[in-house]
């Protein structure tokens, strides 16, 4: 397992790099559409990649970033910085084996959560959310950030916007073509992610070759039929993603979003585990009596504790208006939003 096989440090422009695709053994059945397109967008993601170099990695091991890898080393980047919470976090082994073979100096950050969660406080400031699942996936960027500017390094390249751009969340695997490419597009226009508010507050610049336009572009011109297929009976997101790199040795590596590759999904089990039912019912009470939010379980309130602590005079922007969460009062992102991104809520309308 060593990432994609991109011959790296001779220069991501030469023939070799842009021609594998071509070179590559595929069955008979491929649609000659999905090879067009697979060709076209390894040529702009090499090319994004090329445009904004970064001197170091947040690295998963997981497709998105495996990708990246060997073409960010033939760029100049010679480190990476993966974090997990303990010995069996699945990202392990993916990440150790990438750096390894490209012989990246690889900062693994052995986080568990105790240290993982004294970056609360600056991710909630940070963020503006309480959102228990926006927060488990941010605690680990905003740690490999932190590592990051710790060793020196002033940008980091990520992953992002691969999932968004290219059907990688199975929620909009049913929906029809024109349902899905239609929420595709508004995904894309509107997608935001935590990794730059993070790097600017830490003096990280983030590069993430996914968001460049001309990829943007390209993938939300692109049918469902090229972004989601089977393959040996299983639904698979980020088709032409994983056909336009076909060496790459994480090609089918299962979707695992940050927290579960990491490990920080057994946060809020940890949480209630540390936490009286006796003692949540009463700040449940309390919160919906004296703030008007809703506090689901432990883990949502010690970040809504965090919330209060580093935003004291959050709760008065709240207009319960129209456009507003029912479950704690915030204003929603669009008017046609249905998750809250301050608490997490979803549906967050009646």
């Amino acid at each position: 397992m060593r990432g994609c096989g991109l011959a790296a440090r001779g220069g991501m422009a030469t023939d070799p790099a842009r021609s594998v695709l071509s070179a590559a053994s595929v069955p008979s059945e491929t649609s000659s559409e999905l090879l067009e397109a697979a060709a076209k967008l390894r040529d702009l993601v090499i090319r994004a990649v090329e445009r904004r170099p970064a001197e170091c990695m947040l690295l998963s091991g997981g497709l998105d970033t495996a990708i990246l890898a060997p073409l960010a080393d033939a760029g100049g980047t010679r480190a990476a910085v993966t974090v997990l919470t303990g010995p069996d976090a699945p990202d392990r082994p993916y990440a150790q084996a990438i750096a390894s073979h490209l012989g990246w100096t690889h900062y693994v950050v052995e986080s568990p959560f105790e240290d993982l969660l004294t970056q609360t406080d600056f991710v909630v400031r940070e963020l503006h959310s309480f959102d228990p699942m926006e927060l488990r996936n941010s605690l680990v960027i905003a740690r490999g950030l932190q590592e990051a500017a710790h060793q020196g390094y002033s940008s980091a390249m990520t992953g992002d916007a691969a999932d968004e751009l290219f059907g990688g969340y199975s929620f909009m695997w049913d929906k029809s073509p024109a349902d899905f490419e239609e929420y595709s597009r508004r995904m894309a226009a509107s997608m935001k992610f935590s990794s730059q508010p993070l790097g600017k507050a830490l003096r990280v610049e983030v590069l993430a070759p996914y968001t460049d336009p001309d990829v943007v572009r390209f993938a939300t011109q692109l049918p469902k039929r090229l972004k989601v297929a089977q393959r040996n009976g299983m639904t698979v997101g980020k088709w032409v993603l994983r056909w336009a790199f076909p060496e790459c040795e994480s090609r089918w590596r299962r979707k695992d979003p940050i927290e579960v590759g990491s490990g920080s999904t057994r946060l809020p089990a940890w949480f209630a585990e540390r936490t009286p039912a006796e003692r949540l019912g009463q700040e449940q009470a309390r919160a919906l009596r004296e703030d008007r939010v809703e506090i689901r379980d432990a883990e949502h309130l010690a970040y809504y504790r965090a919330f209060r602590r580093v935003l004291p005079n959050a709760l008065e922007e709240r207009t319960f208006g129209e456009n507003a969460c029912i479950h704690c009062g915030f204003d929603l992102p669009r008017p046609d939003s249905t998750f809250c991104t301050t608490c997490g809520a979803f549906p967050a309308r009646a």
